[in-house]
């Protein structure tokens, strides 16, 4: 809501405050309170009771009760915070367990860890060592079929050689034969 302004924009009274009924007429005005009167005495609409509280009932108490009902309920905000109290202890003490254990655990697979790696090094060496030495047999094996082959070709020749001076052992003529 703004300020109500007359002619040029003056004001018209320092707080009169701008509502929509600011924008009609006097006359204008006046019929509408009419119009809505006459509306209003026309509804036959059953007007709703105005629901309303009871008021709060004042009670009053002696001294003595007051100061024991104040002491019990202080006691019990006492034990609910000292249970609060305990059970935030036991959760800390819990996550401190907890945590001990992951750090254990922590270097239990730090170690493992460490292991894997030195055993894989020690299998990558191995297989590597096992293809030099399979290498090696190769290039052995590889050699003694070259020597085999000088081998055989010298005892081919030997055979020969032997086979010229070789005497040929006959059965001799002299004796008599067994029937069978």
């Amino acid at each position: 809501m703004g300020r109500a302004h007359g002619k040029r924009g003056r004001l018209r009274a320092i707080n009169y405050v701008v509502t929509e009924m600011s924008k009609f007429s006097d006359q204008e005005k006046a019929a509408i309170l009419r119009e809505s009167r006459r509306l209003l005495k026309d509804d036959d609409r059953p007007v709703p009771p105005i629901a309303r509280e009871p008021p709060p009932e004042i009670v009053f108490e002696e001294p003595v009760a007051k100061w024991k009902r104040e002491a019990d309920e202080q006691a019990q905000r006492f034990a609910a915070e000292r249970a609060a109290s305990q059970r935030e202890e036991r959760e800390e003490r819990e996550a401190l367990v907890r945590a001990r254990a992951l750090d254990g655990a922590e270097a239990r697979i730090t170690a493992l860890e460490e292991r894997m790696a030195e055993a894989e090094r020690q299998i990558s060496e191995l297989s590597r060592a096992v293809g030099d030495f399979s290498d090696a047999v190769n290039r052995g094996f590889a050699s003694l079929d070259k020597q085999l082959a000088t081998l055989s070709t010298k005892l081919t020749e030997l055979r020969a050689i032997d086979d010229q001076h070789r005497v040929i052992d006959m059965p001799s003529p002299l004796r008599p034969r067994s029937v069978n």
